[in-house]
């Protein structure tokens, strides 16, 4: 049975409401998306998924999830904005702060503690994207570490496919707008402000850094890693793909290394992730 109101179908069984026509619509989109392309989105908050799919549907003048999900049938890679909309900010210092905070306390105290005093720790910053990423994770270890130790120990690996980002990386150097979530007293101590009033990271701690042109897809991975940083950058592949990199992923690690994975990633079907998490020298977060 079905009912009018204010514009709105709504659906009954037995005189009781369930949901909308554009509800139903929007549940229909999620389970094409969940069986068709392994995004399993069905576990967010359906105010926060209607917000931003309006975003993307806004900027293609599509005006139901009916008719976007007609588009996304007819244009296969369509998920991909879609994914970036939905779930990916811009690139930011400590994006996703919880799981940076969980980096922080959990996992750089348990990469340290397996080390002799003086042995090195390798990080592999993959699809590092213009540095953010990267530099947070310098500051994390660094802090736990002090800047001495980190210089003297630490090696970090920094690649990408894209050689203008690489190159912006490289050069360590944001906006004020860029650096607005890094607190005042880590901003001093790893900063230094120009005269134009940009930000440029910590001259000494840079050279700790190897900047390399790298495609996750062709290339052999780096080696002997301890921990993998690789956030946001799977989903615009292939499933196949997906597990091939993973696997890349796996012969870079040491053992017992540590795989650090974005929130997009966690929402893609876990088939690819099973040749990993049963494999004891690969630990996936």
């Amino acid at each position: 049975m079905a009912s009018l109101k204010g514009g709105k179908i709504l659906q009954f069984i037995g005189g009781r409401q369930l949901m909308s026509a554009a509800e139903w619509e929007l549940e229909t989109l999620l389970e094409h998306l969940k069986y068709s392309r392994g995004c399993d989105l069905t576990g967010y908050k359906r105010s926060s998924l209607e917000r931003r799919f309006l975003v993307r549907m806004r900027q293609l003048k599509i005006d139901s999830y009916g008719d976007y999900l007609h588009y996304l049938q007819r244009h296969s890679q369509e998920y991909i904005p879609l994914l970036n909309t939905v779930l990916i900010n811009l690139t930011s210092f400590f994006r996703d702060r919880a799981s940076w905070e969980y980096l922080a306390n959990e996992l750089i105290p348990k990469i340290i503690a397996s080390k002799q005093p003086d042995e090195s720790i390798r990080v592999w910053s993959a699809a590092c994207a213009f540095g953010q990423e990267l530099y947070s994770l310098i500051i994390l270890f660094a802090e736990v570490l002090g800047i001495e130790s980190c210089l003297q120990r630490l090696q970090f690996i920094a690649t990408d496919w894209d050689k203008d980002a690489l190159s912006q990386a490289r050069n360590g150097t944001y906006k004020p707008r860029d650096v607005s979530e890094i607190t005042a007293d880590l901003l001093e101590k790893y900063f230094e402000q120009t005269e134009q009033g940009d930000y440029i990271f910590h001259r000494q701690l840079r050279r700790t850094i190897i900047f390399a042109h790298h495609n996750l897809a062709k290339h052999a991975p780096m080696s002997k890693i301890d921990l993998l940083v690789c956030r946001n950058a799977l989903m615009y592949f292939k499933s196949d793909i997906q597990i091939t990199i993973l696997i890349r992923f796996h012969f870079g690690l040491k053992n017992n290394g540590f795989l650090f994975l974005g929130q997009p990633e966690m929402v893609m079907t876990r088939r690819p992730m099973i040749c990993l998490t049963e494999v004891p020298r690969t630990n996936v977060l």
